[in-house]
């Protein structure tokens, strides 16, 4: 895998610089705005080569995102307004924002069909064309890559264990040999465990929340899967506790079809700007600052160091 990621991390440096020279991205604002999210600039709508997906984006007048909806703090519906919100969601508003302009600046979502995937059915509904990008914890490897292509990382990760506060025999990954653990059905955590940990037990299900109710009602002796994920999993339930170091490196990207051209470069380009400009800073204040209790300016590491 590094071999590969250190090829998309340099094409995506490249491209960043070609995407604004040849307007494959609209040129965000240096402000960040008081809620953590910036507004892109305030032009006319941006012009795209007329062979580029963006462009056939912009045509159609909106962009179909699969996320996720109950995944705390990067993509969640809520139940009571409907409206989806997370990093994910917030990093998807912006790529919204430089396709569209400023008419997207005021209400991004009026150009944005939410379609809900879980980790199964993420890769499908690209092939299948029922999403014109995933945004969903959707780490990069080579057999995914073998598939679909990714934008450069946008976030960095690993994964580790969650367990009730009175466990006191899961320490590590390989603690997990002969315990009961739950984990999302066609995720790389579960590759994860069944490599680190053989003779685990996995109990495999579509998405975290119900993980966590297994291991509430005992049918699970932990959970795993990214750390990030599973901060949010605490923040409903205080009486779990996150344990062991990180075993696995999880480079997120944006998943793309593969016969979309020149989508890849402009997603990259967005995500530089964002770096840079400090608005991918302010997303990860907003949204996972509050669970991780760390700060960072950009996806350079897993975060927190590991404990």
């Amino acid at each position: 895998m590094p071999r590969i990621l250190g090829k998309i991390i340099a094409f995506g440096a490249t491209f960043a610089v070609l995407a604004a020279a040849c307007g494959g991205a609209a040129a965000p604002s240096p402000t960040v705005a008081p809620t953590g999210a910036a507004t892109a600039t305030a032009v006319a709508k941006p012009k795209f080569e007329l062979a580029s997906y963006q462009y056939a984006i912009q045509t159609k007048g909106k962009m179909r995102v699969g996320t996720r909806e109950d995944n705390v703090p990067f993509g969640r519906k809520d139940p009571a307004t409907g409206k989806f919100e997370g990093f994910d969601v917030d990093v998807v508003r912006e790529f919204t924002k430089a396709i569209f302009g400023a008419e997207a600046n005021a209400d991004p979502d009026k150009f944005i069909e939410y379609v809900p995937v879980v980790s199964a059915t993420r890769i499908p509904t690209l092939t299948d064309n029922k999403a014109d990008l995933i945004a969903a914890t959707f780490t990069i490897n080579d057999e995914r890559l073998k598939q679909i292509d990714f934008s450069t990382v946008y976030f960095r990760t690993g994964q580790k264990i969650l367990v009730k506060k009175t466990t006191t025999n899961i320490n590590s990954v390989t603690d997990l040999n002969g315990k009961t653990v739950c984990t999302a059905k066609g995720s790389t955590s579960e590759q994860n465990v069944t490599k680190q940990a053989k003779d685990a037990k996995l109990l495999l299900l579509d998405t975290y929340a119900p993980c966590l109710l297994a291991l509430q009602q005992g049918q699970a002796d932990a959970v795993s899967t990214d750390e990030t994920i599973l901060f949010g999993l605490v923040k409903q339930d205080p009486n779990t506790k996150i344990v062991g170091a990180y075993f696995s490196d999880e480079p997120y990207g944006i998943g793309v079809r593969k016969d979309r051209v020149g989508f890849v470069p402009f997603l990259n380009g967005v995500i530089a700007a964002m770096v840079a400009d400090g608005r991918w800073a302010a997303l990860y204040k907003k949204h996972i600052t509050p669970v991780s209790g760390d700060v960072k300016d950009g996806p350079h590491d897993k975060g927190r160091p590991s404990s």
